[in-house]
């Protein structure tokens, strides 16, 4: 059995489609099932920038109707992060995408964005056959559609392992004396190192709740 720990070393970050205009439709009316999912979105970002952990993120074409990221998410993208514009659903169908994604040194791949049920999901099913583990971070995932499970339970059925931040967070940094997000609990030989973690960056036991769709 494929073992299904994170791996520091061979962990790589997908952000796929998380483009206003995907926010706009999949959240309509209201503000308080977006924003727990934004939070989320908006701090993987962080912790990918502080880790320097490598980053790819998409954009369905085209850009000038979809937009790329939400001013927030454009505040904190990681300084070496890949950016690509893809026509196809599945990204790794676009070769140069699945080109950098295949260069990039880690064998396994947290993936985020939407659609849930679409681009997303066409793209970890072609993940899994290209051999890469993949977390599906659940909490940092949206879409239009109201019944999202089927699709999920595809994914899981094929093999990809079920995630969330906060436990991608916690199993990045592995030990007590090194969560950034609690410094006065770090290590003496990380404090250097935490003074560059973002300081808008809410511990995990505070993001908000995620709120189920009506």
């Amino acid at each position: 059995m494929i073992p299904s720990t994170i791996d520091n070393s061979q962990i790589g970050i997908l952000l796929i489609d998380a483009q206003p205009s995907f926010w706009d439709s999949a959240f309509p009316d209201t503000d308080d099932q977006k924003e727990p999912v934004l939070m989320r979105v908006e701090h993987l970002l962080m912790l990918v920038d502080w880790m320097d952990l490598p980053f790819i993120t998409t954009f369905e074409h085209p850009i000038s109707d979809k937009g790329e990221l939400p001013d927030r998410l454009q505040a904190v993208f990681p300084a070496k992060g890949q950016r690509f514009t893809k026509k196809t659903f599945d990204c790794t169908s676009e070769t140069e995408i699945k080109a950098t994604i295949e260069s990039l040194p880690v064998k396994q791949l947290a993936v985020a964005g939407a659609e849930t049920d679409v681009c997303v999901m066409q793209s970890v099913l072609s993940l899994l056959q290209m051999d890469y583990q993949v977390f599906l971070l659940e909490d940092c995932l949206f879409t239009t559609e109201p019944h999202p499970g089927p699709a999920l339970r595809r994914m899981y059925q094929a093999g990809a392992i079920p995630c969330t931040l906060k436990s991608l967070a916690y199993e990045l940094v592995q030990s007590v004396d090194n969560m950034p997000w609690y410094p006065k609990r770090l290590s003496d030989e990380n404090r250097e190192r935490a003074r560059s973690f973002p300081k808008n960056f809410i511990a995990p036991e505070g993001w908000p709740p995620l709120k189920p769709s009506k």
